[in-house]
């Protein structure tokens, strides 16, 4: 069992080499000889602040030398980009009408920003300084609720204040594109093995889809009050299994 100083450093020295791009099998076998080292040096009373206190981004460039520069983590934001987009895009497509706007390419391009240039450089940031300790968790949650409400804030002013109408769409026509979106995502999704991006976006466009079925021809009060309620329901369902699996998982390590 290594201790918490010795954990912390294996962790950071991951984030930063998975995030200079290192291949993750790569990585996983220095961690694994990096931990039977320091498992063994502990074991013998050994003093291993030597390692541990060695700068990580120094100790990183050792690796660095050696390892392939496989960008796995421009490939995953890559992805995680055109995701964002769709995620923001298709379910408002299920909808009576569908207006792009100026607002709406803006927020899209706004939300990319702040989830995938400050979020990541947030986590690194925190893991780096904080290790795998409460602060980490702490100062993630609340800069995570941060982030949330920058993007709430964004798409309310999108909607409000549309900019330039681009292109309007009747419910037949918003419809189609949703559908075919859907398809096409799902389909990627399951090309690059990566399925639960398509449930996902399926769970979230659901609402939507279910309220247009109840409100055929019916008025957009309606239909907002149906998919609000579904979108309230689905998220609490997934606080309390979230919350389950931790518990779950907590009693398991204990």
């Amino acid at each position: 069992m290594l201790s918490k100083q010795s954990e912390d450093f294996l962790v950071k020295l991951r984030v930063e080499l998975l995030f200079r791009g290192k291949k993750e099998e790569d990585i996983e076998e220095i961690e694994a000889e990096l931990r039977d080292h320091l498992e063994t040096a502990e074991q013998q009373g050994e003093n291993v602040h030597a390692i541990i206190d060695t700068p990580i981004k120094a100790y990183a460039d050792q690796f660095s030398k050696h390892l392939p520069f496989i960008n796995l983590l421009t490939k995953y934001i890559t992805f995680y980009v055109l995701f964002l987009f769709a995620l923001f895009t298709v379910p408002d497509l299920f909808a009576q009408s569908y207006t792009l706007t100026a607002s709406t390419i803006l927020n899209a391009i706004f939300t990319l920003l702040i989830t995938v240039i400050l979020g990541l450089y947030m986590i690194r940031k925190l893991i780096l300084t904080f290790g795998d300790s409460k602060k980490t968790y702490i100062f993630g949650a609340m800069g995570g609720i941060l982030l949330f409400g920058l993007i709430v804030l964004s798409t309310f002013l999108a909607h409000h204040f549309p900019l330039y109408k681009i292109v309007t769409l009747n419910q037949q026509e918003s419809n189609i594109v949703g559908i075919v979106l859907l398809m096409l995502v799902t389909m990627i999704c399951y090309i690059l093995k990566q399925k639960i991006y398509a449930l996902i976006l399926f769970l979230v466009c659901l609402p939507n889809m279910i309220a247009l079925v109840m409100t055929q021809n019916g008025s957009r009060t309606y239909y907002l009050i149906i998919s609000l309620s579904l979108i309230i329901v689905f998220n609490i369902a997934f606080i309390v299994y979230t919350f389950y699996q931790f518990r779950k998982d907590s009693k398991s390590k204990n």
